[in-house]
């Protein structure tokens, strides 16, 4: 595969895929599908899980599959009360 030209940040890349795989799923996903889904290595998907999970972002249950944590929807939250959603609709119904 080629290398493609970008700024981003290999480590968010990743978090950003893990994050996207967890959501597409709507049962708690186990590190085996995550890695297996995200091309990750178990180890580092699970480093990188941890550091999530740290923050907030996901949250590991007692049969160790992981789900999105509350902290997204705290963001969320935040995005959604500066929405107006007349501005947002407008050029859809334009």
């Amino acid at each position: 595969m080629a290398a493609k030209a970008t700024s981003s940040i290999q480590v968010i890349t990743r978090a950003s895929r893990l994050l996207e795989t967890i959501a597409a799923h709507d049962e708690p996903v186990s590190l085996k599908t995550l890695a297996t889904a995200t091309g990750l290595h178990p180890s580092t998907a699970f480093r990188i899980l941890a550091s999530l999970s740290e923050h907030g972002f996901v949250e590991r249950g007692v049969a160790g599959r992981y789900y999105l944590g509350v902290k997204l929807l705290q963001l969320g939250n935040r995005v959604a009360s500066r929405l107006d959603p007349r501005r947002e609709i407008q050029p859809i119904m334009e």
